[in-house]
């Protein structure tokens, strides 16, 4: 895949802001969106104003999504990668947890990647190179601990998507393939908050994490060796077996 332009949501920081920093660095052109405009300019200082251009926006909205489309396309050159990695976390029991939560997760972190991908994916069909559309799932697409669930769904539904819509494009022959990054604990912000249950996932993470550098490149190598799912350790791919095969004897992991 010959270099061009990576669009990336949720840029301004975590994995957003590494894989822009990764892009620059393999020689691609980055459009990168997110709310935060102050941070959205400061990496655009650190990365060339020459080399990156930046908007923003909510990924709720129809329109900043199709703004975004026009800033990427406005480089001139083939859009080679699209990240949807704009995600956001709560915590909290099913039956407890505020509704609103909920929603908002389902918002961010499924409608925003459909609604993105539905500005971005028609612009790379009509390029004779070829591209790849990229979700940013979790491992939490392939388990579901308790307090996390209204989360866990979200991850769940977008691995749905991203398997489906890349089924779809193949099927019409599309230029355009899908994939989703599935990062075990990465050390970012994600988890910032008060509540008990986001204190002790965030000291996992800075714990047992890596970098969101560290998980950049391996997205980018991972969608170089044609991966469609992207790992970031291989103990994820254990407890996805483990999962599966409890799931298959007809029983919940929580009773095994």
């Amino acid at each position: 895949m010959t270099n061009g332009v990576v669009a990336i949501t949720g840029a301004a920081r975590g994995i957003g802001e590494a894989l822009a920093r990764e892009a620059v660095s393999r020689g691609y052109d980055v459009a990168l969106f997110d709310q935060d405009l102050p941070e959205l300019e400061s990496l655009r200082s650190a990365l060339g104003e020459d080399r990156c251009k930046i908007s923003s926006g909510d990924v709720s909205s129809d329109a900043d999504l199709r703004r975004f489309s026009e800033i990427a396309g406005s480089f001139g050159k083939p859009l080679r990668m699209a990240f949807a990695n704009a995600g956001i976390l709560r915590a909290g029991d099913i039956l407890d947890q505020p509704i609103t939560d909920i929603e908002q997760m389902l918002a961010v972190n499924v409608m925003g990647p459909i609604r993105t991908a539905r500005a971005l994916v028609p612009h790379m069909q009509h390029q004779d190179e070829k591209s790849i559309f990229v979700f940013t799932g979790s491992t939490s697409m392939l388990s579901a601990a308790p307090g996390f669930g209204g989360y866990a769904a979200t991850k769940h539904a977008l691995l749905a998507v991203a398997e489906a819509l890349d089924a779809e494009l193949l099927q019409a022959k599309s230029p355009v393939r899908a994939a989703i990054l599935c990062p075990a604990a990465v050390q970012t912000g994600i988890a910032d908050g008060k509540t008990t249950l986001l204190h002790r996932l965030k000291r996992r993470m800075e714990t047992h994490g890596i970098s969101p550098a560290e998980m950049a490149k391996l997205a980018f190598d991972g969608i170089i060796d044609n991966q469609s799912v992207i790992f970031s350790s291989e103990p994820s791919k254990d407890v996805a077996r483990r999962r599966l095969d409890i799931l298959l004897s007809g029983s919940f992991v929580s009773r095994a």
